[in-house]
């Protein structure tokens, strides 16, 4: 075993013995890892023993850049190619589908020259994973890597106190869904609510975040609808538990001093429906974000609706997890004559306050 500098010789060192099979330990921006040539198994099922760790965790790669990681796998839709160029090089793994033998792969681009520049001389991208035992707190210089692993590794490589001093964020990326891993640096908005429709608002915006549905207990105050959406969202915001700014919302229909939440069941929903039918309610949504809440309100005036068409709708939108069981972006046409004020605060997103707040442009 070796000991080296993170230098032009210490470079060189490190790449041919990882390009020889070997096995090093090496400062990355975030902690010391625990590198393979991805190219010898035998190397890569060395690290599983030095580190102790269990065969079915599968271990991430650092590549030398975007592009040589989109080499390795294959191809990268356009939501992740978006996320890397906003984070990388930076302290986010991204989990993607890779086209390449199939499955999904853990991968980032360290922000550390001696890092990327070790993953190009071997080919773009090396098979890293902490410098500690597995359990353990992950090192954050080369002398507490060398006690951990370092003394099974072929060639140590000592950056000196790695700038990060915490394991990288991981998330998951595929066929539009953005799910947190791993907490750490890199931190995203968290949506506090299931809604599909919230959801799909801040893609079509260009907004990176992850969901958490939150359990709070709504509350109802039948003569005041904006003090229920706002107490609501507040409530909502505050029960979430990933760490990160959150953005929480709830909404409700009023109509006749009255708050039409979701229904319980389709009989509801279509009586709902009739209730509205031919006049003008108001949709009211309640914004949270970091404590501070914001009320938005919309006009809504409905067709006169016959039972036939109440029925249609239901069939087709299903709308028992819609407040006032209806969906003004799914068949909307179908029973919406005309609104005022903002078509996504009747979705349930209003973006007037987004943009306050600098989520969206």
């Amino acid at each position: 075993m070796k000991i080296v500098k993170a230098d032009e010789a210490g470079l060189g060192e490190a790449a041919r013995t990882l390009l020889a099979g070997g096995v090093a330990v090496i400062p990355t921006d975030t902690v010391y890892g625990l590198a393979a040539h991805p190219g010898f198994p035998d190397a890569v099922r060395r690290l599983y023993s030095i580190k102790e760790r269990a065969v079915a965790k599968p271990i991430a790669l650092l590549a030398s850049d975007a592009d040589a990681a989109e080499r390795f796998l294959g191809g990268m839709d356009a939501q992740a190619r978006r996320l890397a160029a906003r984070h990388w090089p930076g302290a986010l793994t991204l989990v993607l589908p890779c086209a390449r033998g199939g499955g999904f792969e853990g991968v980032r681009v360290p922000d550390l020259a001696f890092t990327r520049e070790l993953a190009a001389r071997c080919g773009g991208a090396l098979r890293v994973t902490s410098a500690n035992l597995s359990g353990g707190q992950p090192a954050t210089a080369a002398a507490q890597a060398l006690a951990d692993v370092g003394l099974s590794a072929d060639v140590v490589v000592d950056g000196g106190v790695s700038p990060g001093g915490a394991a990288s964020t991981v998330a998951k990326c595929a066929g539009g869904v953005f799910e947190l891993l791993r907490e750490g640096p890199v931190r995203f908005l968290v949506l506090a609510s299931g809604s599909p429709r919230r959801a799909k608002i801040l893609r079509e915006h260009g907004v990176d975040f992850v969901v958490e549905k939150g359990d709070a207990e709504e509350k109802s105050y039948p003569h005041d609808p904006e003090r229920t959406v706002r107490e609501n969202a507040l409530a909502k915001g505050a029960a979430a538990k990933t760490a990160g700014p959150v953005l929480s919302a709830d909404t409700i229909v009023w109509f006749g001093n009255r708050i039409y939440g979701k229904p319980r069941d389709l009989d509801e929903a279509r009586r709902f429906l009739r209730e509205l039918s031919g006049r003008v309610h108001t949709v009211f949504t309640g914004v949270a974000y970091c404590g501070e809440a914001k009320v938005v309100r919309s006009d809504v005036r409905f067709r006169e609706l016959s039972d036939e068409a109440i029925g249609e709708y239901v069939r087709r939108v299903r709308p028992l997890d819609r407040a006032g069981a209806y969906d003004i972006d799914e068949s909307g046409d179908l029973i919406v004559e005309s609104y005022t004020g903002s078509y996504e605060n009747i979705m349930g997103l209003p973006l007037e306050p987004l943009r306050e707040w600098g989520i969206v442009e």
